[in-house]
């Protein structure tokens, strides 16, 4: 399955903003996130506190994933 994860904030720090990924074995949100972890292990803690989004809608843990969509992960993030 091929989707196209964009990152943001501090998780940039670990992975491209934007990558065009092909994920085989991969179906949920679930299990893009231990995917990530397992490809960066430093990015653990901030990916735990992560949230996802498929084509602009927040999604689950257990929400599939779908050929072709655009995945967001959004870190927590404060301002001022």
């Amino acid at each position: 399955m091929k989707i196209q994860l964009l990152s943001f904030a501090a998780l940039k720090d670990y992975f491209p903003s934007k990558q065009e990924l092909v994920l085989d074995g991969i179906h949920t949100v679930s299990d893009l996130k231990l995917y990530l972890r397992n490809l960066n292990p430093e990015a653990t803690n901030l990916l735990k506190i992560s949230r996802i989004s498929i084509n602009q809608t927040i999604a689950k843990d257990s929400d599939s994933l779908i050929e072709g969509s655009v995945i967001a992960i959004l870190p927590p993030s404060s301002g001022g």
